[in-house]
């Protein structure tokens, strides 16, 4: 678990919002979630990095959430997200845990290979992508 710039509690939801975009972790089954600012707190400098990131817990962090709220650079965003995989995969427990990589974006962009590539890593480091326009919710 994460001890820096975050917030345990098992709230019945945690909301994010940035400019058009929203991101909403509804906690069905109280248990409790690590709340995590990554963004010029738990990675700092020049270094790419999503906004927040949850750890879901059962004793122990079972899922991870990186979450990410822009505008329409869908590369940007999913550069971001991988930056913040490999940070974590070196310093925290998450390589073994369900890792869902979560995109708000105000529009969604076209896509190209660039994008594609970015989806591929995604892949192969077996974590879940899942994007929406405007306000994207997911139920635990």
């Amino acid at each position: 678990m994460i001890d820096i710039c975050n917030n345990c509690s098992n709230r019945s939801i945690f909301v994010q919002k940035e400019r058009k975009s929203e991101f909403r972790l509804k906690n069905m089954r109280n248990v409790n979630i690590n709340e995590v600012k990554v963004d010029n707190c738990l990675i700092q400098g020049h270094q790419y990095r999503c906004d927040w990131l949850y750890e879901i817990m059962c004793q122990q962090v079972s899922e991870v959430y990186y979450v990410e709220l822009k505008g329409k650079d869908l590369r940007h965003a999913l550069a971001q997200i991988l930056e913040t995989v490999n940070f974590c995969e070196q310093r925290f427990a998450h390589r073994d845990c369900k890792r869902v990589a979560c995109i708000v974006l105000s529009a969604y962009p076209q896509e190209n290979s660039a994008i594609q590539n970015k989806k591929r890593e995604l892949k192969r480091k077996k974590i879940e992508l899942r994007t929406s326009t405007s306000k994207l919710e997911i139920v635990i």
